[in-house]
């Protein structure tokens, strides 16, 4: 399953928050056609992997983009080159 930051999981929670999610809701994470990774605010399904921080639902995602990004760190920070801040996704570090 995909690691996330202490940063990516900050931002999470704020956008939660900022669009009121309900206590069953978490940031969906998927991928699309063009490969790029995509966000919204829904419930889990059956089938889903879910992400809880403190018991509190964060990131859900099918059972083929866990797959997908299960050797990935999602983290939110400044890129190099970039005016603000941005989710990002990199490979996780060799244990």
């Amino acid at each position: 399953m995909v690691m996330i930051t202490e940063g990516a999981s900050t931002e999470l929670r704020r956008l939660l928050s900022y669009h009121a999610a309900l206590p069953r809701q978490g940031v969906r994470l998927r991928v699309d056609e063009m490969g790029s990774l995509k966000m919204a605010i829904d419930g889990p399904h059956l089938g889903d992997a879910v992400i809880r921080q403190n018991k509190a639902l964060l990131v859900i995602m099918d059972a083929s983009v866990s797959v997908l990004l299960s050797k990935s760190v999602l983290d939110f920070c400044l890129p190099d080159g970039k005016p603000k801040a941005e989710f990002t996704l990199r490979a996780r570090p060799a244990d």
